[in-house]
């Protein structure tokens, strides 16, 4: 059984042990799919991030995103968070400003400010929305509260 090493970091903060926890597993090179997602159920976190080679020659690593539940396209939290592993653990090199993730949705831009606990910028892919529904019908089934 091989071991894989993972990390939890604390996004949209500069406090230890406050903002948005994130794990991260830097090196997720063999993981199957159904385990990524046992694992990410398994640390229910909002969301686990798991880094593999890129497949597209302009981005630095492929990044899988998985909830308990299902794995996602594209989340801003764990693609951050990410950035800041690749930087902390030098797959990225400081100082670099722009490089690319290679996520689901296609390649995604982030920037880089700052030193020691840079400032981080994404650049969102195109956000396609889906079906809609008239709020007042949904609100309690279409039904609201009456007197009592």
């Amino acid at each position: 059984m091989t071991d894989y090493r993972y990390r939890v970091v604390d996004v949209f903060t500069t406090e230890k042990l406050q903002g948005n926890p994130l794990a991260v597993f830097p090196e997720a090179t063999g993981l199957a799919d159904s385990t990524m997602q046992k694992i990410a159920r398994e640390l229910n976190l909002s969301e686990t991030a798991f880094l593999l080679p890129p497949t597209r020659p302009d981005c630095v690593a492929r990044v899988r995103i998985f909830t308990p539940l299902q794995e996602m396209a594209f989340a801003g939290h764990p693609t951050i968070g990410t950035s800041f592993v690749l930087i902390d653990e030098e797959r990225v090199k400081r100082g670099t400003h722009n490089f690319a993730l290679d996520i689901k949705v296609g390649p995604v831009s982030v920037r880089s400010e700052g030193g020691e606990g840079p400032l981080l910028w994404l650049t969102t892919p195109t956000i396609e929305w889906g079906a809609t529904y008239n709020r007042a019908a949904c609100m309690c089934g279409g039904l609201r509260p009456g007197p009592r």
